[in-house]
């Protein structure tokens, strides 16, 4: 599993991208957050983070979706900013796609494209 982080190249302050690739687990999506945080790839410009799965093959079960969850709640910057995932695959999309409906405190929504997922964030710029 690797994972390739970038600025957007039209909104460089304002998101990031995080390209998963490989093999992910809930382990490896929380060490990738904490990971933004130590090395303060996020601050107060940014709007919003770009979870791009297309690449990967997620390992997610619903408890695991749940920890996730919990933990991103747990950390007031990531209430905050918008959290896009693309994702192609209907067992990756599900789990967005719940974030989106049942937890309000997040900005959390699924796409299936890049340029969708850039036009929700860049809506507040």
């Amino acid at each position: 599993m690797s994972i390739i982080y970038e600025k957007h190249d039209l909104y460089p302050e304002s998101i990031l991208i995080r390209k998963f690739i490989g093999k992910v687990s809930l382990n490896d999506i929380i060490d990738s957050w904490e990971y933004l945080l130590v090395n303060k790839l996020t601050n107060k410009k940014t709007k919003g983070v770009i979870n791009d799965l297309s690449d990967c093959e997620l390992t997610m079960d619903m408890e695991n979706f749940k920890t996730l969850i919990n933990y991103l709640k747990k950390k007031d910057c990531f209430k905050e900013i918008k959290l896009a995932v693309i994702t192609g695959s209907p067992q990756t999309m599900i789990f967005p796609f719940l974030g989106e409906e049942h937890e309000k405190e997040l900005k959390i929504k699924p796409f299936s494209t890049m340029e969708a997922a850039v036009n929700w964030i860049s809506m507040d710029l």
